[in-house]
């Protein structure tokens, strides 16, 4: 009788691991040159041998040679490369979600290669790419993150917090959800402590700097003694290239010294030698970009049917035909008495009308998001078809309604006024509500949903403020959608002379007034330290508040939520803007 033998990812000779690593979250560090890249590649090369996709993101522009055989004279892996100097398809920073849907659809394996793009847009690209990657997947997928530092850093700056959010979902939840995750990385001193934690596997080459050989002690003391740590620090500073320790106390039950064999397809990460010629592939493993383009454009037109302007040109053409109708009756003659039973609304009817004017406001303030991320998809598509097909056949528009928005006006500039007879009647017209908001805008320049209603004093939820910025988007007073909303020349305007909201240590004191109590003790401590980060513990203390309590952790959520801090457990700091202030800085 013969026996199924399980799939099994080949790292070196001596050492198999079982397939399920492709659902485990895995570490290789090492210094540079000591062969982390080439075992990150080796997991790509068995993953996708055995039928699993493999997703990388490579900020740094190495691993396009997947697609090529080692030597460079014959195909590789079928993998499409997304950016970069060879790109099959070329990078555009508002397509992460675009991408992300389609790699998860069509199970395909593919290179992110954000190299080209800057550092924001990468950032930026990224953030909605992991997001999404970790909302729509369910079946077994796997991503290596190389130069993993770089997206979830252990101090981040500010612009960089939502990506480490979706980078700590990703890795610590992310097994649920049939993802696994590869961090790559010669520096884990600066890697996020919180996301290095969470792995199961390490891998680790040679490393040689105190800080960087000490940033596997927390690893240890969770999962595994003291005794197997010393064991393997005493011999780091002196692995030959190559060799690795596999380490897995609580999944595999593993230590392990491994010579981890050579990858099969072309190393192009390899450091170009003075006097030699640099290796350029000759054969590449072929994909089927038109096939690639004909997915894009299925995904462009869900999103398309999806679009709440549609439902809002529905209810535009009901109400019209409604009116049309009302003006067609007859007369009704004075000689005739009409008796009308007029309906009186219950406490049901108004609380369904109210939520239906609830919604249809916050339909208002998707439209902007969902039209950005439709253009987007559309551009992506029409490189894809230029790359697959070239000829001077450009791709057909969508078939939905454009909306040309205001362009937002720079930060922080300051309102011009105006004495005008229209410019008075203008605001005339403004509400209480849109007047708060726009001075909002005007004083602090962009902000979220949520900070806007904190510094207007209005509930984020309520009805009466998502009308109000309905109204603002639609006279094209403001732009943007809920993370970020501008004030456009056309609000400076129509607000004309304002009183402005408070600056400065005036601006620290109104949010400290409109905070819980837990919120305020959390925020001033954080203020006091700025610009030094504080733990989950260090709070704690300082506050006398207990760190695994509910109402703390709730009230770290909600400063995190209104940004007023960013960071992580084991590194809170207060925003730069309230740090400052409170500092006695320029706010």
């Amino acid at each position: 009788m013969s026996r199924t033998v399980a799939a099994q990812i080949q790292l070196g000779s001596k050492l198999a691991l079982p397939v399920d690593l492709a659902t485990e979250a895995i570490a290789v560090l090492g210094r540079r040159g000591k062969g982390k890249t080439n075992t990150a590649g080796v997991i790509v090369e068995e993953l996708i041998g055995l039928g699993v996709p493999v997703c990388v993101v490579d900020t740094v522009g190495v691993w396009w040679g997947l697609r090529s055989s080692k030597s460079g004279k014959g195909p590789g892996l079928p993998v499409v490369v997304f950016g970069g100097t060879h790109a099959d398809v070329p990078l555009e920073e508002t397509a992460g979600k675009v991408i992300a849907e389609v790699i998860v659809e069509r199970r395909i394996p593919a290179v992110i290669d954000t190299s080209l793009l800057s550092k924001g847009a990468a950032r930026r690209f990224l953030t909605d790419f992991v997001t999404e990657v970790y909302h729509r997947n369910r079946d077994p997928l796997h991503v290596v993150f190389d130069e993993a530092d770089e997206l979830a850093p252990q101090n981040p700056r500010a612009e960089g917090a939502r990506l480490l959010g979706a980078m700590e979902d990703f890795v610590r939840r992310g097994r649920a959800r049939g993802l696994g995750v590869t961090l790559v990385t010669q520096r884990p001193a600066v890697l996020n402590k919180d996301v290095l934690t969470q792995i199961e596997v390490l891998i680790t080459h040679g490393l040689t700097g105190p800080r960087d050989v000490a940033a596997i002690d927390e690893w240890v003391r969770l999962h595994a003694d003291q005794a197997e740590a010393l064991r393997v620090k005493s011999t780091l500073a002196s692995l030959p290239t190559g060799t690795a320790w596999v380490w897995s106390p609580s999944w595999l039950g593993i230590l392990q010294m491994v010579d981890v064999r050579a990858r099969k397809t072309f190393d192009s990460s390899a450091t170009p030698k003075v006097g030699v010629a640099t290796a350029v592939p000759q054969a590449r493993a072929s994909i089927d970009l038109d096939e690639l383009g004909s997915v894009i454009r299925a995904t462009i037109d869900k999103a398309a049917a999806e679009d709440p302007r549609r439902l809002r040109a529905r209810v535009t053409e009901l109400e019209r035909q409604l009116a049309s109708r009302s003006a067609a009756a007859p007369a009704v003659t004075p000689p005739i008495e009409v008796r009308v039973e007029v309906p009186t609304l219950t406490q049901e009817d108004r609380r369904r009308f109210d939520q239906a004017t609830e919604t249809l406001s916050r339909v208002d303030e998707m439209l902007a998001t969902v039209q950005g991320d439709v253009a987007a998809a559309w551009a992506l598509l029409s490189q894809i078809e230029t790359a697959a097909t070239p000829s001077h056949t450009k791709v057909p528009p969508p078939s939905i309604p454009r909306t040309e928005h205001p362009q937002p006006v720079a930060p922080l500039a300051p309102p011009a006024r105006t004495t005008t007879t229209q410019a008075t009647h203008e605001r005339g017209s403004l509400g209480k509500a849109e007047r708060l908001i726009l001075s909002a805008l005007a004083t602090y320049g962009p902000r979220t949903h949520s900070q806007i209603a904190q510094l207007t004093g209005y509930s984020g939820k309520g009805g009466a403020f998502a009308n109000a910025l309905g109204r603002l988007r639609s006279a094209g007073r403001i732009v943007g959608g809920r993370d970020h909303i501008s004030i456009t020349e056309q609000g400076i305007a129509d607000l004309g002379d304002f009183e402005p909201l408070p600056s400065g240590q005036a601006l620290v004191d109104h949010w400290l007034a409109r905070l819980a109590k837990a919120e305020r003790a959390i925020l001033s401590t954080l203020l006091e330290a700025w610009p030094n980060a504080l733990s989950n513990d260090e709070i704690a203390e300082r506050t006398g508040y207990a760190a695994a309590g509910g109402g703390f952790a709730n009230a770290l959520g909600r400063l995190r939520t209104l940004e007023l801090i960013r960071g992580s457990r084991a590194a809170n700091i207060a925003s730069d803007e309230l740090g400052a202030a409170a500092q006695g800085g320029s706010s």
